[in-house]
């Protein structure tokens, strides 16, 4: 049983802090979203986005406060309950030698019988996208591997939804792309916690949900 089915939080930040060595990167930090919630997590470089995302995914621990993630502490769920959450941080990893709509359909069958319904093609071309899907990843431009790495990690039928930074490389035409895609799994009831320099995701998550903004910690 989630948390998701029990009405619990699927997302517990509690004065959650991170420090390497004497240099604090992240300061006290709160944050609690319910099933089907989203924030927007803002703030200068240096102020401790990713390193939230980490938390919260569980590839990262706190130095002091607590961070539970569908029901669990982060870095236990990330072991136990993998499959209700799904990251794009610090890029999507490839197979050289699988084309984009393979990748897609390698996700599709390794989560048979759990996945949303829209098809590879019907995916590729929300995303704009249809005309590369028989390329290789190293093949793309930059836009179109982080428009591809965002759908890619959209199609897994996680509860949960961790993305860092979603718009990077991408113009002002795909950054509406990218936004698209991320209301769209807001539709689909998803939790959505996203780290953002865009005025126009940052609005659209806002709309529907917090935004979390963090403020880059002094010297100590």
């Amino acid at each position: 049983m989630t948390s998701a089915d029990t009405g619990d939080p699927v997302v517990e930040v509690r004065e959650a802090t991170r420090t390497h060595g004497s240099v604090e990167i992240l300061g006290p930090t709160s944050l609690t979203l319910h099933a089907g919630e989203a924030a927007a997590v803002v703030g200068a470089n240096g102020s401790g986005k990713s390193t939230l995302l980490r938390l919260v995914a569980g590839t990262d621990e706190p130095t002091s406060g607590t961070v539970r993630t569908l029901g669990l502490p982060a870095a236990r769920a990330r072991l136990r309950r993998r499959e209700g959450v799904t990251l794009l941080l610090g890029g999507l990893p490839t197979y050289r030698d699988l084309t984009v709509a393979e990748h897609l359909q390698l996700i599709s069958s390794a989560w048979a019988g759990r996945h949303r319904t829209a098809s590879v093609a019907e995916t590729l071309a929300e995303a704009e996208l249809g005309r590369v899907r028989d390329q290789f990843p190293s093949e793309l431009s930059s836009g179109e591997g982080q428009l591809f790495a965002l759908a890619a990690t959209l199609y897994r039928p996680a509860s949960l939804v961790l993305l860092d930074e979603p718009e990077q490389r991408l113009d002002a035409r795909w950054r509406a792309v990218a936004r698209r895609l991320v209301a769209r799994a807001l539709d689909d009831g998803r939790t959505v916690l996203v780290a953002t320099h865009d005025s126009g995701l940052r609005d659209d998550v806002a709309a529907r949900g917090q935004v979390v903004e963090l403020t880059a910690p002094g010297p100590r």
